[in-house]
């Protein structure tokens, strides 16, 4: 018993000392091992013995040079190799290797022009005659090693990381290999993308050209789809999710065939949440040339004769130099609302609750070097949301660019009449999308319930109810900008006739009726011309023009054959008015509605036959400028049958009833058989009658040629006035009377009646004037009825 656990001993004390014992005298033979094995130069650093694992050697630091004819860059570096010897062969004083492990090495496999590598010719003299015996040459192993691929001098991006590498020679001539690794970027940082492993017999030998070289079994591990990509393009293209695959590949190195399966999950663009729990598994086939680096795959049906709706093939040309790669997708009746998930996950920017049916046809691709291109035709479409009448078209045409998808100009079918065509287009880069409609007599409340479900309609046409459209608008929205990430405002332009539909415009107490007019329309800016309208139960016609960049928003010319005040008043009423109960019983300031708040409009009205309390006026025109709670008025001009009224002023809506303030200048208007000039100041609150009841107007006046009596004519009269009403009666006073006439000047004061008639007292030299005259301008030629007295003082 103690001799064998003195044997034992013995044996753990050698294996653990003889790695620490260099054998320098063994260099060179071991060195000469290697080089004909190898086929190369060879360049040893410290050797030592290990034991353990059997008989061997363990070398530091070797390189294995290239074969001139593949370049200058050695083949391998290799910090520690590991060699089993072969023990037959040592007792005869031979030195042979049964294994080679190269652990951490960085390993080079060239290609030169004549499409040779220098790996196949160092494997191949891992394969002897058939008749050599059994395991002449060793197995060879590479452990974590890094895999470089060369062309000519360059060494191209890819590379293997973290490789496993074991290769099994066989007497037959065939190679056992079992391999393992992440394909890696030079460019990326990071220990590889995804990662693959396998088995496969590789036939030297092969005993045709149509025979099998190959015989592979691949297993790519669940990876991310990005990474995969950017092991291809150099960069992630945006797509995520997960990909896996188990592929059996078999041929000759030119033609290998390819048949299993890939598994995708989670599929979804990059700043888009993934649909958890979707998985895809598809069927394939494909071809694989290992001498000009070609790769092609395609989807198969799971059965025999199966209608595949859905089929994708992709081809890959030097996918280890400079990668060129593309995806097809081949629509045969697929139906629409299969590939709603994954469009929603692409980034297409579609409502949650959308619901579409219809069959697709054509054909979609995607390349690295030219992006996105196709077409498609869609049958029988229809989309609806809910609570919504359904789009319906019966064909409808897409084609696609790198950064465009472009639906051609489709019918659209609904009960409504009338016709409706849309078209438009979306764009990849930055999500943004812009339609176009194309409407012909088509009813504007459908126009709204059809289109406004799906995309926010334009003020122009929000505002509009009833009547019929024709005309064309393009709709546009970016869905996210590239500043912020977030999505920009919609907009909207084109131009559009509108005819006999109901306009609600804010600040009118009831819409505008049998409204009819052209509409223009590009982002915030709105033009309506040569429109015409009812306002309660007058016409009126005029144009309209709205540019937030303006000094002034709203721009409005208005013209009316007819209105009188009252009629005005009532529509202006939301403005005139307070419409809060304590503002209107005067216990608080009245509310400024949001649309008062931020008016600013400048606008011209006429009217041609104007009149207060049905009593026509004549021709009325003003200019004013609205401005929040505060109008102003430049300028107002009334033409009476008989004199001119002009004037200027303000009027405030700020407070519980309106306040207006004129300064106006009366011309021509006839008095007395004469003519009267007047200016002056006025003020009113109220409005209707209140306005008339808080009047108060006073300046002056001069009249040429007045006749106050059958025996007092005046060349010249002048004066101050003051009007205002006293007890609900109009009352207007005179002072510093001067009437002018061949006997000198007059002076005196007048003063209203009740009964509308003015007593007029003057005095010269002590004499008195006592007159009573009309305040009612007479009908032409008519004389006026007056009375008069003169008393001497």
């Amino acid at each position: 018993m103690r001799p064998a656990l003195l044997a034992i001993f013995a044996v753990l004390l050698l294996g653990s000392v003889a790695p620490l014992i260099e054998i320098g005298g063994l260099h060179a033979t071991i060195q000469h091992a290697l080089e004909a094995f190898l086929g190369r130069k060879v360049d040893l650093g410290k050797v030592y013995l290990t034991l353990f694992s059997g008989p061997g050697l363990s070398v530091k630091d070797v390189v294995i040079h290239e074969d001139p004819r593949y370049g200058l860059e050695p083949f391998a570096y290799v910090p520690t190799l590991a060699a089993r010897v072969r023990l037959d062969k040592l007792l005869f004083g031979q030195l042979r290797f049964s294994s080679l492990r190269l652990e951490d090495a960085t390993v080079n496999l060239a290609k030169k022009n004549d499409q040779t590598w220098n790996v196949v010719e160092l494997v191949e003299r891992l394969s002897g005659p058939r008749r050599t015996p059994l395991n002449l040459f060793p197995a060879v192993e590479l452990s974590d090693a890094r895999i470089n691929f060369k062309f000519g001098v360059r060494k191209t991006t890819l590379y293997i990381a973290d490789s496993d590498l074991a290769i099994y020679p066989e007497r037959s001539g065939k190679l056992y290999v079992q391999f393992s690794g992440s394909p890696a970027r030079t460019d990326r940082a990071g220990n590889g993308f995804g990662h693959f492993r396998g088995t496969a017999n590789w036939y030297i030998n092969s005993p045709g050209p149509s025979a099998n070289q190959l015989e592979a079994d691949v297993n790519l591990d669940p990876s991310n789809l990005s990474e995969l990509t950017t092991l291809f393009e150099g960069h992630d293209i945006g797509i995520h999710g997960t990909v896996s695959s188990h592929l059996r590949i078999q041929g000759p190195a030119s033609a290998l065939r390819i048949a299993g399966d890939v598994r995708l999950e989670d599929v979804h663009r990059w700043d888009l949440l993934p649909m958890s729990g979707e998985e895809w598994w598809i069927r394939c086939q494909g071809k694989l040339d290992l001498a000009t680096h070609q790769f092609q795959l395609r989807t198969v049906p799971s059965r025999k004769a199966e209608a595949t709706p859905v089929a994708f093939e992709m081809h890959v040309n030097n996918f280890l130099t400079q990668p060129a790669w593309s995806v097809f997708a081949t629509l045969k009746e697929a139906p629409l609302e299969d590939l709603l998930p994954l469009g929603r996950r692409m980034g297409l920017a579609l409502p949650q609750d959308l619901a579409m049916k219809g069959m697709l046809n054509g054909v979609v691709g995607y390349s690295n070097r030219s992006g996105l291109a196709g077409a498609v035709s869609v049958r029988d479409a229809a989309a609806a949301l809910p609570d919504t009448p359904p789009l319906r078209v019966a064909a409808a045409y897409v084609t696609l660019s790198p950064d465009r998808i472009h639906f051609d100009p489709a019918t659209v079918e609904t009960s409504a009449g009338g016709d409706l065509e849309a078209s438009g287009d979306y764009y990849v880069s930055n999500r943004r999308m812009q339609a176009v409609l194309k409407a012909g007599e088509f009813p504007l409340n459908a126009l709204k319930s059809t289109v406004g479900a799906w995309l926010e309609m334009p003020g122009a046409i929000a505002a509009l109810r009833g009547g019929l459209v024709s005309g064309e608008c393009t709709y546009a929205h970016e869905l996210a900008t590239l500043d912020t990430g977030t999505p920009a405002v919609p907009s909207w332009a084109g131009q559009m006739d509108v005819a006999n539909a109901t306009l609600d415009a804010p600040g009118l107490a009831f819409p505008l009726k049998r409204f009819n007019g052209h509409v223009a329309f590009d982002g915030p800016v709105l033009k309506v011309s040569r429109f015409s309208a009812t306002l309660g139960d007058q016409p009126i016609y005029g144009s309209y023009q709205y540019n937030p960049s303006a000094k002034r928003t709203e721009r409005i010319h208005l013209e009316m054959p007819s209105a009188d005040l009252s009629e005005l008043e009532a529509a202006l009423d939301p403005a005139l008015e307070a419409q809060n109960l304590l503002a209107r019983l005067r216990f608080t300031r009245r509310a400024i509605p949001s649309w008062m708040a931020i008016r600013n409009l400048e606008g011209d009205l006429r009217i041609d036959r104007f009149s207060i309390d049905r009593n026509s006026l004549g021709p009325f025109s003003s200019h004013f400028i609205w401005q929040g709670s505060n109008l102003r008025f430049p300028s107002v001009q009334l033409n009476l049958p008989e004199g001119l009224i002009r004037a200027h002023g303000t009027l405030s809506l700020a407070s519980y009833t309106p306040r207006s303030r004129f300064v106006a200048k009366v011309a021509g208007f006839p008095w007395a058989g004469g003519l009267l000039n007047a200016e002056g100041e006025l003020e009113t609150t109220g409005v209707n009658g209140d306005s008339l009841h808080n009047l108060h107007a006073a300046g002056n006046f001069t009249a040429n040629g007045v006749v106050l009596s059958s025996d007092d004519e005046f060349d010249k009269i002048s004066g101050l006035f003051d009007f205002s009403y006293v007890d609900d009666w109009p009352k207007l006073k005179i002072s510093d009377l001067v009437a002018t006439r061949d006997d000198g000047d007059w002076n005196g004061a007048a003063a209203s009646e009740s009964n509308g008639k003015l007593v007029i007292d003057l005095e010269h030299d002590g004499q008195q004037l006592h007159l009573i005259s009309s305040l009612v301008p007479e009908s032409s030629g008519a004389r006026p009825s007056l009375t008069s007295s003169t008393a001497p003082q």
